[in-house]
């Protein structure tokens, strides 16, 4: 015991000299990364650039023809945002297409929707407390649609985006395919929104082919596969996504990953919004995780909510155990925001993202609504485990 309190005592005394250790430490290695980013941004600006051409014709004209594609849509007081949504949908050009959508709330998306309906626009009225899982059961029971294009009510569909997620099906390459998502164009010079977005970038780009997820807002399966799995019969109440992705692959499904299908979506803009997205996405492999073997995902929920902790709770434990703690929180909140601009940079490498110098000032604030968002989902497990 004695052993040990000299040891820290030591590491307390020289605090100052590990703090020049891991700043320098943390720089090195950051910059190494970066000459592995600036390459790998190059390389995917030239291979797939910013702003694909669609895949099909105009107007199409394939043979043979196209199968008939359902768009599932549930909307729970989305009236921001559901006749855009709606608008974009009926503005693609692929020629055999269908939306049905199951919308309700308090706001009256259910109301703004049902203009609407018409050959092309299924509307279902969604209840209060029937959940993602059922409306999506309920708009699949009504979907003629030999694929299935799963989507969120705040998103806006485009042509090249919806072609390029679909194409791997429409080729019989693959039964289910995931793209990704970037903020809708009015918020892609927010910072708070672009803080998010560079991430993304950043991660999407390091994606592999064959992945273990889907985005529920950008994604598509073949019907057979879906009903393969029970569609949305199971009685899952929150990770319908992660859900069904989970079970594709345990039934010997695939996965494909688009990385150049980018859907704009809405972002959280407020760090309320953001909180709660990050809780509910951890909370969800921390709850199905377990149960469908995916420990490993398990593993990275439950360090990313222990760093966000960390992160939080250093500075002041420091105040009772001495510097040492003091200087691990200083380099480790050092290599959170050179990760940042690194992954600021690479955003602008690789998709020509803008970035203003008001952008780097205003990381370290944001980096400390990262740490709460990473913290709140263990607290929101154990008081709010129902609540999302």
């Amino acid at each position: 015991m004695n052993i040990l309190r000299t040891l820290w005592d030591s590491l307390n005394q020289y605090a100052a000299h590990w703090l020049v250790v891991g700043l320098g430490t943390a720089i090195l290695w950051n910059w190494r990364q970066w000459r592995q980013d600036r390459a790998l941004a190059l390389r995917l600006h030239a291979v797939h650039p910013a702003s694909p051409a669609p895949l099909l014709a105009s107007p199409p004209a394939p043979s043979p023809p196209l199968p008939k594609v359902s768009v599932l849509v549930a909307a729970w007081n989305e009236a921001a945002m559901i006749q855009r949504h709606i608008q974009s949908f009926l503005g693609l050009r692929y020629p055999d297409k269908e939306l049905v959508l199951c919308a309700g709330g308090e706001d009256g998306t259910y109301d703004l929707a049902c203009p609407y309906t018409g050959e092309q626009v299924i509307v279902l009225e969604q209840r209060a407390g029937e959940g993602k899982q059922r409306a999506l059961q309920r708009c699949l029971e009504q979907a003629s649609g030999e694929v299935l294009f799963l989507s969120d009510a705040d998103c806006l569909l485009d042509d090249a985006s919806f072609e390029r997620t679909l194409q791997p099906l429409l080729d019989g390459r693959e039964v289910a395919t995931s793209g990704a998502s970037q903020p809708l164009p009015e918020q892609q010079s927010r910072p708070f929104v672009l803080h998010q977005w560079c991430a993304d970038l950043y991660v999407q780009a390091h994606t592999p082919d064959y992945i273990a997820g889907l985005l529920g807002r950008n994604c598509a399966v073949r019907r057979g596969a879906l009903q393969a799995v029970g569609g949305f019969t199971a009685p899952v109440s929150t990770g319908t996504d992660y859900y069904l992705a989970k079970r594709l692959l345990r039934a010997g499904y695939a996965i494909r990953w688009v990385r150049d299908s980018v859907i704009a979506t809405h972002y959280p803009d407020t760090w309320h919004s953001l909180w709660r997205r990050q809780s509910r996405w951890l909370r969800n492999l921390l709850l199905h995780g377990p149960r469908l073997d995916a420990y490993k995902e398990v593993g990275m929920a439950l360090r990313t909510s222990l760093a966000g902790w960390a992160m939080l709770l250093l500075p002041f434990l420091a105040l009772v155990t001495g510097p040492v703690l003091l200087t691990l929180w200083a380099v480790l909140l050092a290599h959170a925001f050179l990760a940042r601009m690194r992954y600021a940079r690479f955003a602008h490498l690789y998709q020509g993202v803008a970035i203003a110098w008001k952008q780097y000032a205003l990381t370290p604030l944001y980096l400390f609504a990262d740490f709460i968002a990473w913290a709140t989902p263990l607290v929101d497990l154990l008081l709010r485990r129902h609540k999302w």
